[in-house]
């Protein structure tokens, strides 16, 4: 029986989503990605406030890998005419994205190895990114006479800016992690060695916040990117009202003042739009 192609598991109100194909440094297939668009969308109603994204290791010594991108051999074992490629993206890969992008929760992105293709648009399309001093990150689309098609074009520019994003997008270079992180590609670096265990403190911490002040707050600022400054000002009054109208709106303030831990209530919601 070979093995699922991704793990899924809860700890807490952290659940951890792993690529699960190291022989093939954790390239993705069709199938893969409707997988990873139905784990996301579960996390909304199982308790999960807080999401993390990576790829498994595989055997002592090999080169550690997030995601090396589509999976070409098994693309064009399996057909890969034009019509199929638009389909496979539009009726797979996208809504995986769009499903990590509107998730009510934080998305960590942890990174340790590559982040090629469209595994690096996948790291792009989570809230944060904690990667290792061994990551790397690749929009390599144009080693094969191809432009981005993970939501990178949309993306990049808006973590690194758009003198950078094409440069990038033009050449294909890889990013390694001091660089990433100097450029806002990547939050932080962490230790290969205590890795897993310092990405799962940083995902509990943020478990621990009010859940509706991270979904609204999520919401206000990916708004705000598609918008001007007046709507974004008005955008986070309306939520600001909305949190406080919530079973949680006085709660922060009742811990503060009693010098004790919140007690969140509010159930994770999807993300309200603008």
């Amino acid at each position: 029986m070979s093995n699922p192609t991704l793990l899924v598991t809860q700890r807490d109100a952290v659940t951890t989503i792993t690529f699960n194909a190291p022989e093939v440094r954790n390239a993705i297939d069709y199938n893969t990605m409707v997988q990873l668009r139905q784990a996301v969308e579960a996390c909304t109603h199982n308790g999960t406030r807080c999401i993390i994204i990576t790829g498994a290791s595989g055997a002592e010594g090999a080169q550690p890998a997030f995601c090396s991108g589509l999976n070409i051999k098994r693309a064009i074992a399996d057909g890969m005419t034009p019509d199929n490629v638009y389909k496979g993206l539009t009726e797979s890969f996208h809504p995986a994205m769009h499903a990590i992008r509107s998730a009510p929760m934080p998305v960590i992105a942890a990174v340790d190895g590559y982040a090629a293709g469209f595994g690096c648009d996948i790291a792009l399309s989570c809230d944060l990114r904690l990667v290792t001093e061994r990551a790397r990150f690749g929009e390599l689309f144009i080693r094969m006479g191809l432009v981005p098609d993970g939501g990178g074009t949309y993306l990049l520019p808006r973590l690194v800016g758009l003198g950078r994003a094409l440069e990038l997008m033009f050449t294909g270079r890889d990013v390694l992690s001091d660089e990433a992180v100097r450029i806002g590609l990547a939050n932080h670096i962490i230790r290969h060695e205590v890795f897993e265990d310092e990405v799962f403190t940083f995902a509990s911490d943020l478990a621990r916040k009010s859940p509706e002040a991270l979904r609204r707050g999520k919401a206000a600022m990916l708004g705000a990117l598609d918008g001007d400054y007046r709507d974004a000002l008005l955008h986070e009054a309306q939520h600001q009202r909305d949190i406080l109208a919530s079973d949680d709106g006085m709660e922060g303030f009742s811990a503060f003042l009693q010098k004790r831990e919140p007690v969140w209530t509010t159930p994770t919601q999807s993300l309200p739009t603008n």
